[in-house]
């Protein structure tokens, strides 16, 4: 007895590591699946980025301006004249806004009594149209044209969940109507937010890029605009790029200002999430690599010890035990060394979970991502044990009992 409960011991510690590990590893593989099922909170079907430049000074017919305001005009009539042609239903202009976009830029904005001085957030400047080409709605369900609205008048719309990193404040509608400052300049009323965008495909809402906010485009930001942003209408994407780059000298030109090349936001899509994909699959394929060691582990362990009980099983035959009844005390037995251990384990992955040494993905404790987790591991290790005991068992009691009970 004294042995067996030795070995039990080694058992249920084997087990306690294992349930650990199991925890991070589908802790990763929850958040990668989580992640991909958020929402974009956008909408690039349909949609391409022109790129805009404009002549230099070596350009026979380059325009000197007399102030920023004409040169900007030359920009907005260009804007208007792409938004004459049949095919496209709305245009934009925007900076560091788009999304599949490299750039970003960070700002400070305090809402109420929250400040954002130590948590700054992503800043997307762009124009009231940015919510119609890439059909952004508001987080109480205001349409892309009404969120155009409020941001002309207020200058600042935030996402839905700026202070979720902060303060754990999932929605701002219960702050509608508090005044915000932005960068300590701007005092504001928050009217509106927005739903939250995604950086990419394989980024979180929850992550550092989750949390940002829409600022009115002013014209001094027309150094760092990517381009003009377009949708063009759902049956007329058949060979947009060249029939619209075949106009662009003659029609597409204002002032300095002229259409240099077009860009589908598939291709953006697929070229931005390239090494974020790539990066995903290897982490992946990593977890399911080491979920299968960890299940070859557990099988041959308790393999092992079911053969090395196959007298055990031979003796309890003899005295009148069903195949039923030594099969349900063998795996409850070793189920019970899980349940015996599992207590700790939810301990241990509840510190891991807390000081952030598993996959930040809520950006603090989420229940229901702890819970799933756990459960998960859970029941791995419950199938591996099971598993690891049906097949030697099964196997041990095929053989009759005096062969059983020899003496090697």
């Amino acid at each position: 007895m004294r042995a067996e409960w030795r070995a039990n011991i080694w058992m249920a510690t084997e087990l306690l590591i294992v349930s650990v590990v199991l925890f991070v590893l589908t802790d990763r593989i929850y958040t990668v699946i989580a992640t991909l099922n958020e929402p974009l909170g956008f909408d690039t079907e349909h949609c391409y980025v022109l790129r805009v430049r404009e002549l230099t000074e070596a350009a026979p017919d380059f325009k000197e301006y007399a102030s920023r305001d004409e040169r900007y005009r030359d920009l907005m009539t260009l804007k208007q004249r792409i938004l004459a042609r049949p095919e496209i239903s709305a245009v934009t202009i925007s900076s560091n806004a788009f999304p599949y976009n490299p750039n970003s830029s960070m700002s400070q904005l305090d809402i109420d009594t929250f400040s954002m001085a130590d948590a700054p957030i992503l800043i997307r400047r762009v124009d009231p149209d940015f919510f119609k080409v890439f059909r952004v709605e508001g987080a109480s369900g205001e349409s892309p044209e009404r969120l155009g609205e409020i941001l002309l008048q207020e200058k600042v719309i935030p996402s839905d969940n700026t202070l979720l990193r902060k303060a754990g404040v999932r929605s701002l509608k219960g702050l509608y109507g508090k005044q915000m400052v932005f960068q300590n300049e701007d005092t504001l009323t928050l009217r509106a937010s927005f739903r939250p965008m995604k950086f990419s495909d394989y980024s979180t809402i929850h992550g550092w890029a989750g949390a940002s906010m829409f600022r009115l485009f002013h014209p001094s930001y027309m150094g760092f605009m990517e381009g003009l942003s377009v949708r063009v209408n759902d049956n007329m994407d058949k060979n947009f790029a060249e029939k619209l780059m075949a106009d662009a000298d003659k029609q597409l030109r204002v002032g300095n200002w002229y259409v240099a090349s077009v860009d589908s936001f598939s291709f953006l899509k697929d070229d931005f999430n390239r090494n974020e994909k790539s990066a995903i699959r290897n982490v992946v394929v990593c977890a399911l690599f080491m979920l299968l060691n960890i299940f070859l582990g557990i099988l041959g362990t308790f393999w092992f010890r079911t053969r090395q009980r196959q007298r055990e099983i031979a003796l309890r035959m003899v005295s009148g035990a069903t195949r039923t009844d030594i099969f349900r005390r063998i795996l409850g037995e070793g189920e019970l060394l899980l349940l015996i251990i599992t207590p700790a384990a939810v301990v241990i992955d509840y510190l891991l979970t807390s000081y952030e040494f598993t996959s930040w993905y809520d950006g603090y404790f989420e229940p229901m991502h702890f819970c799933v987790s756990v459960v998960a591991a859970w029941l791995l290790m419950a199938v591996m044990i099971a598993v690891g005991i049906y097949f030697p068992a099964r196997r041990a009691m095929g053989i009759s009992p005096a062969e059983a009970m020899k003496t090697d």
